[in-house]
């Protein structure tokens, strides 16, 4: 067993590799923690302990986060703990939410050691459990080819499993035969967490009837995924014909529906499927698709804080808005400021990604904030008021508000994510260049920079 484990490790490091380890101190962890430690040493990588400690289980926890840096201190590895905070939000499970903050804390250690890769102790039985919670779930095929062997995780960062193809049985058999102590986590065995239920539950009685079910379902887990990384292409290219601008700042692409309803419907879900948030399953994609049928304006609600809109040409995937209008808020040129979820920066250089705007060289700040009544700014085809325009665009009377409006005293130059204003977009006399940089964070990919 100790032969396997290392060889599988083996085929996931190269000399030079700097890993962290994601290390709970359950057997799973431990010896990862420990296989890893014997290769990286022999192969000339380095290797560095990370323990998120999510404070659900007060001094059981904190005992873990001692006996894994005990362990790491005595074999010589730096180690980081990490302390979150878990509160429920947005509908999420308890589960859901210790998971994303998990992987958050863990990109945080990886930055923290320059790391370029970041193992986790999933193993076989994982991947079985993860394929019955997923089949419940209403996942579709990507759901139910279980977790991946490694995948890009943030920025230069990739995210490795190497005890995928382990079982439990077989991980706790090397702790033993390599006198790898670890510890035991009381709530592995509550039937409040629905993979618990699975893994004491559920694949018993699977068992009863098959007791080879462990392997048919990889098995299956192995023929899906191979499937899907040919579906994946024909997806992505489907994708980049149906993706289209959205005036929506807080969900700035969406999909065309004149192309969308010309796809078949197990397409349709896929294409729908590549823009949802994680925890999104089939009653989701269904949702999102009835707005095709939908009057503009429409919307339902996602995952996450996401949210699904129907425009007059398409349907946009994103956030939900701020509740409330935009407070008008001076910005300094050069300078910076946040107003809720806008990152707002503006600089007399250049600067990377940012919209560029011809003021009149006297300026020293702009204002930004809502629409006011009376708007009014100048297009390719003459001066139009702002509500016309957003009449024009089909934007719904509620999200008129949401758009950032960027002014001088009472001149729009900038309506953000819809047009800019064809005074201010050209070089002229006693003008000068001004960047701005619009960011708006949360959300699936938790940043977003706006233009338009």
């Amino acid at each position: 067993m100790t032969d396997k484990i290392l060889h599988l490790c083996r085929q996931t490091l190269q000399p030079g590799d700097r890993i962290v380890a994601a290390v709970s101190g359950g057997a799973d962890s431990m010896c990862l923690a420990h296989a890893l430690h014997q290769v990286a040493t022999a192969c000339g990588a380095k290797l560095f302990v990370a323990h998120v400690n999510h404070q659900l289980r007060g001094e059981a926890a904190e005992a873990d986060a001692r006996y894994v840096c005990a362990w790491a201190a005595k074999n010589g590895l730096p180690r980081l703990v990490i302390r979150g905070n878990v509160r429920r939000e947005g509908g999420q499970s308890e589960e859901n939410i210790a998971r994303q903050q998990r992987y958050q804390a863990l990109i945080q250690a990886c930055q923290h050691f320059r790391a370029n890769k970041l193992a986790t102790a999933h193993h076989a039985d994982d991947q079985v459990e993860t394929f019955l919670l997923n089949l419940l779930r209403g996942s579709g095929g990507r759901g139910l080819q279980g977790i991946p062997r490694e995948r890009p995780l943030d920025g230069e960062t990739k995210l490795i499993r190497p005890l995928l193809a382990v079982t439990r049985a077989e991980i706790e058999a090397y702790c033993l035969d390599n006198q790898v102590l670890w510890r035991t986590d009381a709530t592995n065995d509550s039937l409040s967490y629905q993979r618990n239920r699975i893994r004491l539950q559920l694949l018993p009685q699977l068992r009863a009837f098959n007791p080879g079910i462990d392997g048919v379902l990889l098995n299956t887990i192995e023929n899906l995924h191979g499937d899907q990384v040919l579906l994946d292409g024909i997806t992505r290219e489907a994708l980049t014909k149906l993706t289209i601008t959205s005036p929506l700042p807080f969900a700035p692409q969406a999909l065309s529906v004149q192309g969308l309803r010309k796809l078949d419907p197990a397409l349709q879900n896929r294409v729908v499927l590549e823009l949802l948030p994680e925890f999104a399953g089939v009653k989701h994609i269904k949702a999102v698709l009835a707005l095709l049928d939908g009057q503009t304006g429409a919307s339902v609600d996602l995952p996450e804080g996401g949210r699904a809109y129907r425009l007059h040409d398409g349907i946009a995937i994103g956030e939900r808005p701020p509740s409330r209008q935009i407070p008008d808020t001076q910005v300094p040129i050069p300078g910076q400021r946040r107003i809720g979820n806008l990152f707002i920066t503006a600089a007399a250089s250049e600067l990377p990604d940012s919209s560029i705007f011809w003021l009149p060289g006297e300026t020293r700040q702009f204002i930004v904030g809502s629409r006011r009544p009376g708007d009014y700014f100048y297009l390719p085809g003459g001066g139009k008021k702002l509500k016309d325009y957003m009449i024009d665009r089909k934007i719904p009377r509620w999200l008129r508000d949401q758009y950032p409006v960027f002014r001088m005293g009472d001149e729009i130059f900038w309506v953000a994510g819809l047009a800019r204003d064809q005074r201010f977009a050209q070089p002229g006399p006693g003008k000068k260049p001004v960047y701005i940089k619009l960011i708006t964070t949360g959300g699936k990919s938790n940043e977003q920079i706006i233009g338009g």
